[in-house]
């Protein structure tokens, strides 16, 4: 613990921070708080109640675009009403699942088959964690309760682009499930012009979404795990399942099978990047195998609230593996 937490402290001084500020006074002081955090596991999803609020922007374009989207899922994805939600969706609308078709009808033929129509509720039944719109694109994130192995929650991402007032591409991290094979869907490919979605009028959004950027590249593709004192927060909020809450949670974890390498200029398997406000959504490429061993794409997603340059709290799409 104590060659940790020298790591720790040496970086935070480094980066100009008071090591009293942040607990780093004595070494005692430090190992205290760094083994109370190590104890803690991952930090239950929630979602939020206001709805109304998610679905404000100060740019009136995006807050369209929010509104296209939740209409559109109250109405299909809730109320299974494919004739009055066809509106919402282009014909030739693109789709990344790799359990559905690509196009309207595909999609709108499969939610036909779950039931039939219910009255259109005012909101969405999803509980929400946040709604992410930047450019074309516009991420709804949920709560995603799962039972197996045992009861816990993880978060659900789902990333639409909106043109011309049509929904026309969809990504979500949809895998298949055992003894199926993909559907003819649109498979998720790397997005070389990484450049373009870190671009960003406004100064702030643009260094969180750069800052979240380095980061990956850092910790997750190069494996220099000692150099999350650099990006994370010491109290970092872990809402992935499987790994436990707080800077010396993240390190402990990744320490088990980390193999540093040279950190390369690009985020591999880069698809997109949208920020708001103090949160950043990634989506990255996820290759996969389906029942008879042959590989497919679909999409991985994690959102990061961000603090100045620290990483304070982290949301992803994984799930616990059940035997």
């Amino acid at each position: 613990m104590g060659i940790i937490m020298n790591k720790v402290c040496a970086v935070l001084l480094s980066l100009g921070l008071s090591a009293a500020l942040v607990g780093c006074a004595t070494t005692d002081n430090v190992e205290a708080k760094m083994d109370s955090m190590a104890t803690k596991g991952p930090v239950p999803v929630t979602g939020s109640l206001d709805h109304e609020a998610m679905l404000q922007s100060d740019d009136p374009q995006l807050a369209a675009n929010k509104r296209l989207v939740y209409d559109m899922w109250r109405t299909l994805l809730d109320a299974r009403d494919v004739d009055a939600a066809r509106k919402y969706l282009a014909p030739d609308y693109i789709q990344h699942n790799p359990m559905v078709d690509t196009g309207r009808e595909s999609i709108l033929s499969m939610v036909a088959s779950f039931g039939s129509a219910e009255p259109i509720q005012d909101r969405v039944k999803a509980d929400i964690v946040a709604i992410v719109a930047e450019r074309d694109l516009v991420a709804l994130i949920q709560v995603s309760p799962r039972n197996e192995p045992h009861p816990y929650t993880t978060t659900w991402f789902d990333l639409f682009r909106v043109e011309d007032g049509k929904i026309t591409e969809h990504w979500d991290p949809a895998a298949l499930p055992p003894g199926m094979t993909p559907a003819n869907y649109v498979p998720t490919k790397v997005n070389p012009n990484y450049q373009q979605s870190l671009a960003r009028n406004a100064p702030e959004l643009r260094k969180n979404k750069k800052r979240v950027y380095d980061m990956w590249r850092t910790l997750l593709d190069a494996q220099q795990v000692s150099e999350a004192p650099k990006y994370l927060a010491l109290d970092y909020i872990q809402h992935n399942p499987m790994a436990n809450t707080g800077l010396h949670g993240f390190m402990s974890f990744f320490e088990q099978f980390a193999q540093p390498k040279q950190v390369e200029p690009e985020v591999k398997n880069f698809i997109e990047m949208i920020a708001e406000d103090d949160l950043v959504v990634l989506a990255t490429v996820s290759t996969r195998k389906d029942s008879n061993g042959n590989p497919y794409n679909t999409t991985w997603f994690d959102m990061f609230r961000v603090d100045g340059r620290k990483m304070t709290e982290h949301w992803d799409s994984a799930t616990i593996p059940v035997q």
